[in-house]
């Protein structure tokens, strides 16, 4: 599966430009569901900023339901 990046608001691009591609492919390959009660891929994600950290949401690759990740701001630093 090819790896789509996630519709940011401005805040969040800034702050996801920080990490380096590996990290964002782990963060966006590894989200648990809780629906499917397994680790997946998150697609058709979105991401904000909120007090330095950064609020993922998107779509399970296996359901479809929603799923989100969040990344604390001491990884940004």
């Amino acid at each position: 599966m090819t790896l789509k990046l996630p519709k940011f608001a401005p805040q969040a691009a800034q702050l996801w430009s920080l990490l380096s591609i590996d990290d964002k492919r782990n963060i966006l390959e590894n989200v648990y569901c809780s629906h499917c009660k397994n680790v997946t891929t998150m697609f058709n994600a979105s991401g904000k900023a909120e007090k330095g950290s950064l609020i993922l949401n998107g779509q399970c690759a296996v359901c479809m339901n929603p799923v989100g990740r969040y990344i604390e701001a001491d990884a940004f630093r």
